[in-house]
């Protein structure tokens, strides 16, 4: 029973993937532009909202903590994916190092609720297979990186956590 869902779930995946032209570069392209321009967005939106209500961003950020994770989210993002725009090729050089940083990205980003993100990393932990499997071992630049951007988003999480009990 458990093997012909996980047929099917790979299936569904497959033909996604097929029919939508993804294979491991785009998708991690699509995964860093994410996360480099939606960081961008909500700071505007920040913004606007200063604006609007006639504070500042300090003031915004003081008074409501829930804006304050956020806006660490969205500068650990923010500097992930750039990092992973500048650095494209050094993920796509192994499968272990493009499914490393496709799985703690994943746990991380589920964590803090970044659900597209997440459904791009199962993507690219999917296609992962078509990448070169090499005797090299995970980059360890890459490594602590997507190590540090995953428990930085930990600690957010527990941050939320600590806000809403």
């Amino acid at each position: 029973m458990w093997a012909i869902s996980k047929q099917k779930v790979a299936n569904f995946i497959g033909r996604m993937t097929q029919s939508m032209h993804l294979d491991t570069k785009k998708i991690l392209t699509w995964y860093s532009y994410i996360l480099f321009i939606a960081p961008i967005l909500f700071w505007a939106l920040i913004a606007m909202r200063s604006a609007a209500s006639g504070q500042t961003l300090r003031m915004i950020i003081m008074k409501q903590p829930a804006v304050a994770i956020a806006t660490i989210i969205a500068i650990v993002d923010f500097v992930l994916g750039y990092y992973l725009l500048l650095n494209k090729q050094k993920v796509l050089i192994n499968r272990q190092t493009y499914r490393f940083v496709m799985v703690s990205q994943m746990l991380g980003q589920m964590l803090v609720g970044n659900l597209l993100c997440v459904v791009l990393a199962i993507l690219g932990v999917y296609r992962a297979k078509a990448l070169p499997k090499t005797q090299a071992s995970v980059n360890p630049i890459m490594m602590a990186a997507s190590i540090a951007a995953a428990v930085s988003l930990l600690g957010c999480f527990m941050l939320i956590l600590l806000l809403e009990f």
